[in-house]
């Protein structure tokens, strides 16, 4: 008995070649879509948590603690609250630190410091502080009375 080829079940090998280069792409799109989402997700979470402490330091200031007023410092790596009215001259003793993972580059105002009593920030702390992932850009804005916009 001869057996006729269309008779015959199976996958050739250029089918099956083809169906995991489709599976492949699809994998490819899919993951990196992936990246792009996480990296957003982590920007947002990383403006958030320092629009917080920026929250937090002007909220010392207000409540006087420690008869001081209160700023903060950014950076890539982390975020300080500081007591006094410059970073580089703060008691660091009163320092309380945050890491922040995934930032490659801050710009603009990345030391804010707020007056005593009133929560005000010092002229020299308004304006934009700009966050950067590596994708996307993220800013944070102080403005005269105080108020964070993000």
């Amino acid at each position: 008995m001869k057996q006729d080829k269309r008779n015959m079940q199976g996958f050739s090998l250029v089918e099956l070649l083809v169906v995991i280069a489709i599976v492949f792409v699809i994998a490819a799109t899919g993951t990196s879509g992936f990246f792009y989402f996480k990296k957003n997700v982590e920007i947002d979470v990383d403006v958030q948590k320092i629009a917080n402490l920026i929250r937090k330091a002007q909220l010392k200031s207000k409540a006087m603690t420690n008869d001081s007023p209160w700023g903060i410092e950014i950076t890539s790596s982390g975020v300080t609250i500081f007591k006094g009215t410059v970073f580089a001259v703060r008691q660091q003793s009163f320092d309380e630190s945050v890491a922040i993972k995934g930032l490659v580059g801050v710009s603009g105002k990345t030391e804010i410091v707020f007056s005593k009593l009133t929560g005000l920030p010092t002229a020299n702390s308004i304006g934009v502080l700009s966050l950067y992932n590596g994708i996307n850009t993220k800013n944070i804005q102080i403005n005269e009375e105080g108020v964070i916009n993000y």
